[in-house]
């Protein structure tokens, strides 16, 4: 929180309500759920999670970023 404070001014801004913000934020911008999932650090708990290189899952992880930042 020390660092949330440091740059968010509100009080009621805490760590999980930026998470908040930023799934709502993914599902505006069309971004897929396990894509979503794979930003916000949340498991599907499917195997096929871990298929693929890091690369390719940075690449995806990257669009989708871009996608929500083209909304402001």
């Amino acid at each position: 929180m020390k660092h949330v404070r440091a740059v968010v001014k509100d009080p009621k801004a805490v760590v999980h309500s930026l998470r908040h913000n930023m799934k709502d934020r993914l599902r505006v911008a069309g971004v897929s759920k396990p894509t979503q999932d794979m930003i916000l650090g949340h498991s599907s708990g499917g195997v096929g999670e871990d298929y693929g290189s890091d690369e390719a899952r940075l690449r995806v992880a990257m669009d989708a970023m871009l996608a929500v930042e083209r909304l402001k």
